[in-house]
């Protein structure tokens, strides 16, 4: 008896602490949800103009004279699209917390990011393309916007790979949150636009040269080019893997004679294959082992190369360079996502291995220590003002990246894991700037110096930078929302079932009682964590 007693207190004391740990965890998940649709609706109202068949996405936009000026090209209209897919994604997880906020938001985001979707076509135009292993004509984003549907001009760097795979990625998540197959066409046919820029040439051993250039204009491979495609084609292999599925997707490349060919495949296999592949490229040519973040991009020459003519007239391997440029957050960010996509699925000890190592790497190389008022922040990578540089949105990205790396994510600094002291300093500096410098729902680039710290005009923003902060506090909500599933299956992993061999997945939600016959992932048993 007087060792059940202490026993009984002690597990009573950890199942406190685990409701509690779940009620502070909702409540930020709420918060933070309610605050991400404030900020998109204000961006919607000031950062765009135009009906719902013509929306325009300004490029800036001033918070004083309130008045946007200049048009959006695709990448931050993009933004826009991700920061509704994070929204609903945020409203999904706390249905059951929250109703009436799912009740009142839910169908006019799901509307809105169909009428975004719509008006995408004003960035869409059609050319013919000779790649490196077939000629056709593709309808794709350019750059720039056009006044009229369909006629963008996409040809050479007028368009670019990396902006079809951040479009892929949010067609995908659309399609996952909705549904709707329109957005899953689009996407498959995006992601195998950009598999086609794929440098399939063969070396002199009969290796793929590999890597996806910048764009069909462009020599220089970039880590933006590659990276971003992982997630979305991981996806896209979950999507289409089932047990019946048929070989229907062509597929092109090269014979070691020179020799284009091609034959049908599974989609799933070919999404796969060309996850893992651009990661494998990416990390042997772009991973900086000093620093452990990822170069920005690999240079070339200018000049496009060909072999054959006429109808026989295929692009051309052009060599590259060594690894140069800034070491931007949402490079390494892809990777970290690629890293815990493959894991996931392949269970394979290298990705645990690369996403342990960069998770601990990158909060080491980009987050900076900073006192405000006698509290510790850490600050991220900004830019002097809000007209030049991306790197608000750059930082988005590696942060969605620890959201995905969180689940797996061993590696310790001040007892948590790398992963949520990441999280916890984006939390921070995104209620620090809400509480200091919030003007009308939208916040400085500058989270924790606020808008004066600006050059040139302080009281200019863009819809890309706003769309980029609600998107983060959307998913944050959403990793507080896990971590408050989980506590509550750790407090109580039982509760569900009568079964003692219950397994719950990351959601509370049991998923079964056999972990053999589940798929693979993580899962709490008995106050425990559990990979399969």
């Amino acid at each position: 008896m007087k060792r059940i007693i202490p026993a009984l207190l002690l597990s009573f004391l950890v199942s406190c602490n685990n409701v509690a740990a779940t009620t502070a965890s909702s409540e930020q998940a709420l918060t933070d949800v309610r605050r991400a649709i404030e900020m998109v609706d204000a961006t919607m109202l000031h950062g765009f103009t135009g009906g719902t068949t013509t929306l325009r996405m300004y490029d800036t936009y001033n918070t004083q004279t309130q008045q946007g000026s200049g048009t959006a090209d695709v990448w931050p209209y993009t933004a826009a699209m991700e920061a509704h897919c994070s929204v609903l994604e945020a409203l999904d997880m706390l249905k059951d917390e929250a109703p009436e906020l799912y009740q009142d938001n839910h169908d006019r985001f799901v509307t809105r990011l169909k009428q975004l979707f719509d008006c995408l076509d004003f960035y869409r135009g059609t050319y013919t393309l000779n790649s490196y292993a077939q000629i056709k004509s593709w309808s794709i984003y350019g750059v720039h916007r056009s006044n009229t549907r369909g006629s963008a001009a996409v040809t050479g760097i007028e368009n670019v790979y990396d902006d079809q795979m951040w479009l892929c990625r949010e067609l995908v998540r659309a399609y996952r949150l909705t549904g709707d197959d329109a957005y899953l066409t689009k996407a498959e046919y995006l992601a195998n636009y950009c598999i086609d820029g794929w440098d399939c040439c063969l070396d002199q051993n009969g290796q793929e040269y590999g890597g996806i250039t910048w764009g069909p204009g462009y020599n220089s491979k970039h880590s933006c080019s590659n990276g971003p495609l992982i997630q979305p084609l991981v996806w896209l292999y979950e999507i289409y893997k089932t047990d019946d599925e048929q070989q229907n997707l062509r597929y092109f490349y090269i014979l070691p004679d020179g020799t284009r060919t091609n034959e049908m495949r599974r989609h799933s296999d070919v999404y796969l294959d060309f996850a893992k592949k651009i990661y494998a490229w990416q990390k042997q040519k772009l991973y900086n082992s000093s620093t452990g973040v990822y170069w920005d991009m690999l240079g070339a020459p200018g000049e496009i190369k060909y072999v054959g003519e006429g109808r026989n007239k295929y692009r051309d391997h052009v060599d590259t360079g060594n690894p140069t440029g800034t070491a931007y957050t949402y490079n390494t960010g892809t990777m970290l996502a690629g890293a815990a996509e493959l894991y996931r699925i392949t269970a394979e000890q290298n990705y645990f291995d690369d996403l342990n190592t960069v998770c601990q790497k990158s909060f080491t190389y980009f987050a900076k220590g900073t006192r405000i008022g006698g509290v510790v922040f850490r600050s991220w990578p900004s830019d002097p003002k809000a007209e030049e540089g991306f790197n608000t949105w750059f930082d988005d990205v590696l942060m969605r990246a620890y959201v995905d790396a969180y689940p797996y994510n061993t590696t310790v600094y001040n007892g948590l894991p790398y992963a949520q002291n990441a999280l916890e300093s984006f939390q921070q500096n995104l209620d620090y700037a809400y509480e200091h410098f919030n003007r009308s729902a939208m916040l400085p680039i500058n989270l924790l110096e606020g808008w004066d710290v600006s050059t040139g005009n302080p009281d200019v923003t863009k819809g890309f930078h706003q769309m980029a902060f609600a998107s983060e506090l959307a998913m944050l909500a959403v990793w507080h929302q896990r971590m408050a599933r989980e506590a509550a299956a750790v407090s109580s992993p039982r509760s569900a079932a009568p079964s003692s061999h219950a397994y719950f997945n990351l959601n509370g939600r049991k998923a079964g009682t056999d972990l053999d016959t589940l798929p693979q992932g993580l899962y709490v048993t008995k106050g425990k964590k559990v990979l399969k």
